[in-house]
C-alpha cells in the first residue's frame, strides 16, 4: 500500500487565539487515519511554538524557508532556527513566485538549504518547465521530498482540477522524477478528496481553504482513508 499525505496549508490566516481555538477542536474531533497515511499541517511561524506544546495527531510543517543561514538577513527564518520544530517545509508556492517574485533558482537554493538541514521539502510546482529545472539542479531530488502539483487555475478558485487529468500530470511528472510523491492541491474539499487519493500517480493532497475549519479537515483527512 502506497503512503499517502494530507498537508494543510493555512496560509496567512488565524491570530494566536484562533489557532488554540483549531487545536483545540481538532483534538477533540481527531480522524481515525491508517498507518499509511501522514497528516501534515502548515501553521505560519508564530504558530509553531504552540504545536509543541503537546503531542500533536500530525506532523508540522513551515510555509517556507530563508535561502540564508542565520545572520544579518532581517525578517528571514531560517532552516537553523526551524530544525526540531518542523519535519516538512513548502518551497516555492504559487503565491510566493507570484507575490514574493521567487524563481526557480531561489527555490532550488531553498531545497537545497532544507535538505542539508534534514528537513523534508514540499516543492510546489504549477508546470512541467518547473519540475525539469527542479531534477536537472538537484542530483536524487526524487530520493529526498515531496512534490505538490497546483494548477494555478484550481488555486482558490473553488474549481478542481479532475482527478482524472492530474493524474495524467502526474504521470508526466513522474516520467522526469520516478517514483516521488506527488500531491494535488487546489480547491481540496472533503468531498473530493478521495478521487485524488485513489489515482495511481498521485500520493495524496494539499489542502487550503479547507485546512482553516478544523471540522472540516478532520472530515477531509478521514474521507482521504476510506
Amino acid at each position: 500500500m502506497k503512503k499517502s499525505y494530507i498537508l494543510g496549508n493555512w496560509k496567512a490566516n488565524k491570530t494566536i487565539e484562533e489557532a488554540k481555538e483549531w487545536q483545540v477542536t481538532y483534538m477533540a474531533n481527531v480522524p481515525k487515519v491508517s498507518e499509511s497515511v501522514e497528516v501534515i499541517v502548515c501553521p505560519a511561524f508564530h504558530h509553531l511554538p504552540l504545536f509543541l506544546e503537546q503531542t500533536q495527531p500530525f506532523a508540522l510543517g513551515a510555509q517556507d524557508i530563508s535561502m540564508y543561514e542565520n545572520g544579518a538577513d532581517t525578517g528571514e527564518v531560517t532552516g537553523a532556527m526551524m530544525k526540531g520544530i518542523v519535519r516538512y517545509v513548502m518551497i516555492g508556492h504559487s503565491e510566493r513566485r507570484a507575490h514574493f517574485g521567487e524563481t526557480n533558482d531561489v527555490v532550488v537554493q531553498k531545497v537545497k538549504r532544507a535538505l542539508s538541514l534534514g528537513i523534508i521539502p514540499v516543492v510546489c510546482v504549477s508546470d512541467i518547465k518547473q519540475v525539469a529545472f527542479l531534477h536537472e539542479s538537484i542530483l536524487n531530488f526524487g530520493e529526498s521530498g515531496l512534490l505538490l502539483y497546483e494548477p494555478l487555475s484550481a488555486i482558490g478558485s473553488g474549481v478542481s482540477d479532475s482527478p482524472e487529468n492530474t493524474n495524467e500530470t502526474a504521470k508526466k511528472i513522474h516520467e522526469i522524477i520516478p517514483s516521488i510523491p506527488i500531491l494535488y492541491g487546489g480547491s481540496v474539499t472533503p468531498e473530493n478528496v478521495h478521487g485524488f487519493i485513489e489515482q495511481p500517480h498521485l500520493s495524496g493532497v494539499g489542502v487550503g481553504g479547507a485546512s482553516l475549519d478544523p471540522m472540516k479537515f478532520s472530515k477531509l483527512v478521514t474521507a482521504s482513508s476510506s
